[in-house]
């Protein structure tokens, strides 16, 4: 009897619950939406990548559905039986402030919305470098407010200085691998797959705590175009052409009949199938540089291959694969010069490639465990004795959960690699280094609108190389360890203004380059500093970002201060040794550097026509802690013995006490008109004076013409680049032209950079 009113209790129950179905998109597009929550009493439901979604619901009194999506209004609907009996269902979400509610996840690994980040960050769309008809990221990096490449190398906030290709205070992420070169700390921008870049997120102040020894000045993390419904499928070609400089001192068309210009190719692919995603890509490029004989030739594909084993298991396998050949000069023959000097050349030939296996897991109760890997292979094969070659193997763990009854998150995880380096350039030996580090770091949400964030991460590193250098005996392993940690609150104040405030502590172990490298720069010679120390500091931050709507106009604005102190920093310094002149990685001792950033992006939006703007304005104060202007007055032969203040200030060129090869301004600003498929723009580059460089640079023995040059340029650089183009069905034209107003300038003394130049991109979308 018991057994029947138990099967009576049971019917009953399914009879009074019913599936509800229908698809999510979005309100304006009308594009489906993927990964939208839905929430129904106790029960819950997330939406396909079709937008579909299904889920039980009591069959009896109004039914309520609640939809919840990053970047969208939370929508609550209530249905009665007649629209339930209608079909499935048809929903629409609109659009918050999209710049406010823009998705991140390198501020805390977890996707987070921009405003709620604790820290500046910035954002750079897929079709920004498509704007600038970029060939290499580091076009594209040099456009951000704050953010400078100098020789290859990237500085926020005055973070670097210049440093010979050797150690990076800003870690490079592509889908949270690291991808800097481990033995020098230096970016490898070719290697990094820009035909399928999406999103890429730069974080300003210290990451460490998350990231590592080399995010100690911050982090820029490429995250690639995943794969949609709709296979895509683009070939680009885009072409560049260097004209006459202002001063007509180029060396081409001078009966060479030579004309510097580049030609690049790339191909991309994505496709999902039923259970795997696939993307694939390709890019060739042959330049001939307006600078004399730097030129290259590179060949590079990648693929990315995710398996969907099920919804809660997913592999992924990464290949890419980079060859190619160059030559370049260290610096100019002459003042202002685009030819080098001819003991400063050098020719290399490279092949690099990474394999990277990787695994994900989704438990029941909603952890998310993932385990990355990389293989790294490294042949820098350059005359001079500057060849290297490395073998690099990365693992990482992590393992992530969100407590959304009590509005927690955290995320932990294990970190190893380990490299094995045989380079000539590095005193022609073996070097063997490991490195090991485990994180934690929890966020925690308050009362709707107080988001708190900690962290702590414990870092070990250890170096074994030569037993001795130049007779000198070398302690092996060189050891240091230390932990660091980060702290982080962001309060939404109203309902688009967010305040934050930040502390980030940062280390950076010294790379094999800075502590050993042994080469020749045009005659001047880097040599190995073994005893060389750990550098380590902290940054603080306050700021405000509010959303705007004005008429029109929607966008936001960011206001912030900062300031950033460094222990042991570590940069090239000029020597004075065995009656020659030598460069060397050394600690200068303690710095600071402090500053404000504005900036402000949006959009007016007329239906048809619409005017896209973005920009900021950046100002550091960075100085040395230790300086002593009496220094300028130490004899050469004497500088071992003097203070380390009055180093720092023989070493510069400047009286001031400033760091050097930091511009204390910087201004970028970007506006773009379009009209339906048409657009038009104008992008303003400027960067102040760098006021102090290494008083090496301006003997006229050594590098020639480079204190004459500075004299005539000491107002920095104004930059103007415009752009014209037109989108058909399946095609992309675009005429850019760059340095519309000729300007001549440096980034560093001794090389100049591109004179006007004329590019043009041009697309063709198979599918898609």
């Amino acid at each position: 009897m018991g057994l029947v009113l138990h099967f009576f209790e049971t019917s009953s129950i399914l009879q009074a619950q019913e599936k509800i179905e229908g698809k999510v998109k979005d309100g304006r597009t009308k594009h489906p939406l993927q990964g939208v929550i839905i929430r129904a009493g106790t029960s819950g439901s997330v939406t396909d990548e079709n937008g579909y979604f299904q889920i039980t619901m009591d069959q009896s009194g109004t039914k309520q559905l609640n939809f919840s999506y990053l970047g969208y209004k939370n929508l609550e609907i209530k249905l009665v039986q007649a629209d339930v009996e209608r079909g499935p269902l048809d929903i629409l979400m609109e659009e918050e402030n999209v710049l406010l509610q823009t998705a991140v996840i390198s501020s805390s690994r977890f996707e987070r919305p921009i405003s709620e980040s604790p820290i500046s960050m910035e954002l750079i769309k897929p079709e920004y470098p498509e704007r600038l008809t970029s060939t290499s990221v580091q076009q594209v990096l040099d456009r951000v407010p704050g953010v400078q490449i100098l020789d290859g190398q990237a500085n926020i906030r005055g973070g670097s200085g210049y440093s010979y290709g050797a150690g990076s205070r800003v870690m490079l992420i592509m889908d949270d691998l690291p991808i800097l070169q481990p033995d020098a700390g230096f970016p490898n921008w070719d290697d990094l797959p820009l035909e399928n870049v999406g999103q890429i997120e730069i974080v300003k102040g210290a990451a460490s705590a998350l990231y590592g020894s080399a995010a100690m000045n911050g982090i820029i993390h490429f995250r690639n175009i995943k794969p949609s419904t709709e296979p895509f499928t683009r070939i680009s070609i885009i072409p560049r052409l260097f004209l006459t400089p202002k001063p007509g001192n180029q060396w081409w068309g001078k009966g060479n009949n030579i004309q510097p210009g580049e030609f690049i190719s790339t191909f991309v692919h994505r496709q999902k199938f039923q259970s795997t995603d696939l993307v694939l890509g390709g890019y060739y490029g042959n330049k001939t540089g307006f600078n004399e004989g730097n030129n290259s030739q590179n060949f590079r594909i990648n693929g990315i291959v995710t398996q969907h084993f099920s919804e809660r298991l997913i592999a992924t396998m990464g290949l890419n694969v980079n060859t190619g050949s160059s030559s370049s000069f260290f610096y100019w023959n002459a003042e202002g010069s685009y030819s080098g000097d001819t003991t400063s050349y050098s020719n290399s030939k490279k092949l690099r490639f990474s394999l990277d296996p990787s695994i994900q897991y989704f438990t029941a109760k909603n952890y998310k465990h993932k385990l990355m890997t990389r293989w790294l292979h490294v042949d820098n094969n350059v005359d001079n004795n500057q060849s290297n070659k490395s073998e690099n193997l990365y693992a990482e763990y992590q393992i992530q959960k969100t407590f959304e009854s009590i509005g927690m998150s955290f995320n932990a995880g294990i970190v190893g690699s380990s490299s094995y380096i045989n380079a000539k350039l590095y005193s022609d030996t073996v070097f063997n280094s490991f490195n090991l580090a485990s994180y934690v770091q929890f966020e925690q949400k308050l009362f709707e609108r107080l988001n708190l964030s900690a962290g702590v991460r414990y870092e070990y590193f250890s170096l074994t190389g030569p037993n001795s250098i130049s007779g000198k005996i070398i302690k092996n392993p060189s050891v240091d360890q230390r932990p660091v940690f980060r702290l982080g609150a962001n309060y939404r104040l109203m309902a688009a203004t967010y305040l934050r405030a930040s502390w980030g502590q940062g280390f950076r172990f010294p790379t094999i380059a800075e502590k050993y490298i042994t080469t020749n720069a045009g005659g001047v010679m880097v040599t190995p500093n073994p005893d060389l120390k750990s550098e380590y500091g902290d940054s603080y931050e306050i700021g405000i970002k509010q959303g705007v709507i004005l008429g029109r106009f929607k966008g936001m604005v960011d206001l912030s201060g900062f300031l950033s102190r460094y222990q042991n920093m570590m940069e090239f310094s000029l020597l004075f040794k065995d009656f020659r002149f030598l460069f060397q990685s050394q600690n200068v001792g303690d710095t600071r550097i402090k500053g404000f950033e504005i900036g402000t992006q949006g959009v007016i939006d007329f239906g048809d026509q619409k005017i896209q703007i973005a920009g900021g304005y950046t100002y550091i104060d960075p100085k040395f802690r230790e300086w002593d202007i009496t220094g300028k007055d130490v004899a050469i032969n004497a500088l071992d013995k003097a203070t380390q203040a009055q180093r720092n200030a023989a070493s510069s060129t400047s009286t001031e006490n400033v760091l050097k090869y930091r511009s204390k301004h910087l201004f970028r600003w970007d506006v773009e008109y379009q009209f339906k498929k048409f657009f038009a723009g104008l992008n303003f580059n400027y960067a102040s004076h760098v006021a102090a460089v290494d008083w090496l640079f301006e003997v006229d023995v050594f590098i020639p013409g480079v204190k004459e040059f500075r004299k005539k340029h000491n107002y920095g650089y104004r930059i103007y680049d415009f752009r014209i183009g037109y989108q058909f069905e399946k095609y992309e034209l675009q005429l850019n032209l760059n340095n519309a107003f000729n300007e001549s300038y440096t980034f560093r003394p001794g090389l100049m950079e591109a004179p006007r130049n004329l590019s043009a991109r041009m697309a063709w979308r198979i599918n898609g």
